[in-house]
């Protein structure tokens, strides 16, 4: 449940495969009568980013058949454009790809400032319930499909309830509303009050592809400036090292 996100290493393979086999490999994308080679640079959970000169040539939403070569093997896969920008597209990285791999780390995490309300809340030993009379605000600071980090809102009598393994009624605004219930895995002191990690015990499941395609939007939009704060940085530092 960290807050931090480090975008580096993510895949190792059921065969011992660290994330230097998808890195840096070469990638051939095709749709219908072209074909088009680039390098994948990024991959992370469902995303993988193929940096080629003709990104322009695909349109958002086109089909296409990637093979990537690495030095362990070949992989192919059938995929879909997600996003686009200068110089790199983001495609789909399939399930049916992504279970080839054993994953180091959690399902990707994005932090996000959407929010949501407290209906109830069970206690640490299953025993009693609250069902609140005025649902209590909750501020929304990451998520991933499998729970999210949250902090309650001006309200230190509900804090103090809410204990590691307490579980919770909610509803989550993502642009939808989302009821599902929860349970606290993490509790933390901060500056301003409780910072919550909690996992998913069930969700609605014609939610869950709306939760997805929620998640999915803003893993893109989160790469996409943290490539151009990257590229910013580098910059600086070649300059400042220019003028040195």
């Amino acid at each position: 449940m960290a807050n931090e996100q480090q975008p580096k290493k993510f895949y190792g393979s059921k065969e011992g495969y660290d994330a230097d086999v998808m890195l840096e490999s070469k990638a051939v994308l095709s749709k219908e009568d072209f074909v088009s080679t680039g390098v994948l640079t990024y991959a992370l959970g469902d995303i993988i980013e193929v940096e080629l000169p003709e990104f322009d040539v695909f349109n958002l939403g086109d089909k296409l058949k990637m093979t990537v070569y690495t030095k362990s093997g070949l992989f192919v896969l059938a995929t879909t454009v997600l996003a686009k920008e200068q110089g790199s597209l983001i495609v789909l990285n399939p399930p049916e790809n992504r279970r080839k791999f054993t994953e180091k780390r959690e399902f990707p995490r994005v932090d996000v400032t959407n929010g949501g309300l407290l209906f109830g809340l069970q206690d640490v030993n299953k025993r009693n319930k609250h069902q609140l009379d005025n649902p209590i605000a909750i501020s929304i600071k990451n998520i991933s499909i499998n729970g999210l980090g949250f902090t309650v809102d001006d309200n230190t009598m509900v804090e103090k309830i809410i204990q590691k393994h307490s579980q919770l009624e909610v509803e989550l605004n993502l642009g939808f509303l989302m009821p599902c219930t929860m349970e606290v895995v993490r509790k933390e002191k901060t500056d301003s009050g409780f910072y919550y990690g909690a996992c998913y015990l069930s969700v609605p499941e014609e939610k869950i592809n709306a939760l997805r395609g929620f998640i999915l939007k803003n893993q893109i939009e989160t790469y996409f400036v943290q490539k151009r704060e990257m590229q910013i940085k580098k910059a600086m530092e070649k300059k400042s090292v220019a003028n040195q």
